[in-house]
């Protein structure tokens, strides 16, 4: 499907160990715009490729296990600290050194009056295009790091003036800036000159970066619907405004991490052990229709655990210290658990739900009803494109989303209401993408979660990440402030940050 970008793949991965990753990995935090030792002229191809495959295949228990757990999809058996809720620090160097960095130096070299002209720079793609591009991945990347933490440096983030102590902004603050990246970065994009070549996910197609930055609005808004929940309010604006231009709406436009094992590109589930974690057995009964230990109103069963999962088995209980696996079902090594596994960047289904979601709320005028049963179909649709189905035909699969489970569904608002039913079939949708699950989950509760039997902390889910260790000794005024404006004003991984109170 993206010939082009594998070709891509292959120039800007021989070229990125003597360019960009040399730039990036020899400055500290905040450092990041200068690096004397580096190219006098970077090569902004291989800084906008590296930025993107440092964030999409990023691994660790915290770049990309823990959300997983905090939803519930999985399940420790070994290593049980993080389902736990154990209350550690976290880095968010990984996001702020070897991908903001990289994004923020093509923006500058682009944008320098001097480089206008630059006939090596203009043959990686219209200058235009590149900034555009790399503005609509920054503001991917701190919506990530602002829903992990909270308070974080933001406006001075990337300034190599004041690279040590840095000002935390204010989470509103940071979301609209966010919003007003995507639509800047939207905006300049033109779509009849050449895309960036350092594009490895779409492949240098500027006019699906144009709809990825509307679903990414929508998405952004949507998450604000706790502090702007009125319609005709600036959430409600700026999501109908987004959907009015032109989001994700077909398969064809989805945005995924498409990897490569040969050049290096590997997907970042296979850095971690898988014999450490199982499905939770509350994901697999609400995915089998069971009733036992399932958080959600579902009783049909779920052809998505067969690709999702290496079998249709129970997982484990969820929250114990003391657990086992046996013939529990697991994350499918087929399917995710490998090198070259897919990942959703952002899906068409995504998007639709959250056009449910808007229009229940009185956003915008569309049948929430129809949009979820769209988002339930093309669910499975896109699954049948990029995984492999056991046992049965895409065209069997694809007609059960269809024509049993979506109907069922839908007939299950009657007893449960559009949001909640929305609501649950977002965290389904959205495995294993457990950061973005994970943020759903804050805004509406939804599904049922029961916390941790055997809790570390205060006997709650948590709402937010520690701030990393170095901050209150390096940062003391800026940390001091992203923890007081958190609810309680205490670095703990329950206190809720401004957009969750």
């Amino acid at each position: 499907m993206y010939n082009t970008m594998k070709n891509i793949k292959y120039i800007i991965l021989s070229l990125l160990m003597a360019t960009s990753f040399v730039a990036c990995d020899t400055v500290d935090f905040g450092d990041i715009n200068v690096n004397k030792n580096g190219p006098s002229d970077p090569y902004t191809s291989g800084l906008l490729a590296s930025a993107i495959m440092n964030y999409s295949n990023v691994t660790g228990r915290d770049y990309i296990i823990k959300p997983t757990l905090y939803v519930q999809w999985q399940s420790q058996v070994t290593y049980t600290d993080e389902m736990l809720y154990n209350e550690s620090q976290s880095s968010w160097y990984r996001y702020y050194v070897t991908q903001l960095s990289n994004l923020q130096e093509v923006i500058n070299y682009c944008s320098d009056p001097a480089n206008e002209f630059d006939t090596a720079l203009l043959d990686q793609g219209s200058i235009k295009n590149q900034i555009g591009v790399s503005t609509i991945m920054k503001a991917v990347i701190f919506k990530r790091v602002t829903d992990t933490w909270g308070d974080v440096p933001f406006t001075e983030a990337l300034d190599p003036v004041n690279n040590i102590i840095q000002n935390y902004d204010d989470q509103e603050a940071i979301y609209k800036g966010i919003i007003n990246m995507l639509k800047e970065g939207r905006d300049m994009l033109e779509l009849k000159k050449k895309g960036p070549t350092g594009d490895i996910i779409y492949g240098g197609d500027v006019s699906r970066w144009r709809k990825l930055a509307n679903s990414l609005i929508m998405q952004a808004s949507l998450q604000l619907s706790k502090v702007y929940p009125n319609a005709g309010g600036y959430a409600a604006n700026e999501f109908a405004t987004a959907y009015n231009d032109g989001p994700i709406l077909s398969l064809d436009d989805e945005a995924w991490y498409n990897f490569d094992e040969d050049s290096g590109y590997n997907s970042p589930w296979n850095a971690n052990r898988p014999t450490d974690y199982f499905f939770s057995k509350e994901f697999t009964d609400a995915l089998n229709g069971k009733k036992e230990l399932n958080p959600t109103s579902n009783h049909t069963k779920d052809l998505r655990l067969s690709v999702y999962g290496t079998s249709t088995n129970d997982g484990v209980p969820y929250g114990y210290k003391n657990g086992s696996g046996g013939n529990s079902a697991q994350m499918s090594t087929e399917n995710y658990w490998n090198n070259e596994a897919t990942i959703p960047m952002m899906t068409a289904s995504y998007t639709y739900l959250n056009v449910a979601d808007a229009a229940n709320m009185g956003w915008i005028s569309a049948s929430p009803e129809d949009a979820l049963r769209i988002g339930i179909m093309l669910s499975y649709q896109t699954l049948a494109n990029h995984k492999t189905i056991p046992g049965m035909t895409a065209d069997d699969f694809n007609e059960y989303g269809i024509e049993t489970y979506a109907v069922a569904r839908i007939a299950d608002i009657g007893t449960f209401g559009l949001k909640q039913i929305i609501a649950e079939e977002k965290w389904v949708s959205l495995f294993p993408s457990g950061f973005d699950a994970w943020a759903e989950w804050r805004r509406t509760e939804i599904p049922a979660l029961v916390p941790a039997t055997d809790a570390y902390n205060d006997g709650n889910i948590p709402r937010r990440y520690l701030y990393p260790g170095e901050e209150a000794s390096l940062n003391a005024a800026g940390y001091s402030k992203g923890v007081s404006t958190l609810s309680p004003a205490t670095d703990n991984n329950t206190s809720r940050m401004w957009w969750d109170q």
